[in-house]
């Protein structure tokens, strides 16, 4: 939070009390009515949500200009993911897509250059990997992340070649045209497969969670991913079937609440 913030007690406390706001019922507000529910003005609304926008700990929908309790809450404390409305959604499709793939399923968004987990499911023969519930891992070598960052502007995607393509492998991309060149073609197939970009020994492959009417970048995506040995070139066909079956069916559940 700003200085400012930290040195006004009563700042502080309105700007808790406002992330108290968002519940499992009432998971996002506009401005007007954020401001009514808690009785301040609408200038001091907008104030608050900027700094804590700022930090992470809220987010504001580009499309449907509503606000929501951001990636750092989960990160920090992961006490709101069950309350989410897209986790109770997903959860028993990813339950069902661990026990036909036999591998383990994921659950992430975007937050700006990174992919935050709302979810893992372990398969009975998990490998270790660097995800779990808040976690963040960066998105230009994940499958998740790639996924996601297929559908962002271009500004979005000139943003992460600027900050760097740190390579975390002898695999990962890190030349700009090869990076753009793969988030079209994930793009145009619909699905991304890493491997071995991000963690030796791993491969996984992502989908996204589109928004109803596929109206504006995804809302999330949902990765299986796994060893080597297991996820090669004569089991990703099938996985991949897997994998967007159970997020069109996460697409078609969300668009029908």
């Amino acid at each position: 939070m700003t200085e400012q913030t930290r040195q006004n007690p009563s700042s502080l406390n309105t700007a808790l009390r406002l992330l108290k706001a968002f519940t499992a019922e009432e998971p996002e507000f506009s401005i007007d009515d954020l401001a009514q529910k808690m009785g301040i003005g609408r200038s001091t609304t907008h104030r608050l949500l900027g700094t804590l926008a700022s930090e992470g700990f809220i987010a504001r929908d580009p499309h449907s200009k509503k606000y929501r309790l951001g990636a750092s809450i989960l990160a920090s404390g992961n006490v709101i993911v069950s309350g989410l409305h897209i986790h109770r959604t997903a959860l028993p499709v990813l339950e069902d897509l661990m026990q036909k793939s036999g591998e383990s399923a994921h659950l992430g968004i975007l937050s700006g250059k990174e992919v935050v987990y709302l979810h893992r499911g372990d398969s009975p023969y998990p490998v270790p990997l660097r995800s779990h519930l808040g976690k963040r891992n960066p998105a230009h070598c994940t499958s998740t992340g790639q996924v996601l960052l297929a559908y962002q502007t271009p500004a979005v995607i000139d943003s992460i070649i600027e900050s760097g393509l740190t390579p975390f492998t002898e695999h990962t991309i890190t030349d700009p045209e090869q990076f753009r060149e793969k988030l079209h073609a994930i793009r145009k197939q619909g699905y991304s497969v890493s491997i071995e970009e991000f963690h030796a020994g791993v491969t996984s492959v992502a989908a996204p969670i589109l928004r109803p009417k596929g109206k504006g970048p995804p809302l999330a995506s949902v990765t299986l991913a796994g060893p080597v040995q297991r996820i090669h070139a004569h089991t990703l066909p099938k996985l991949i079937r897997y994998l967007l079956n159970a997020s069109h069916e996460i697409s078609r559940r969300l668009s029908e609440r």
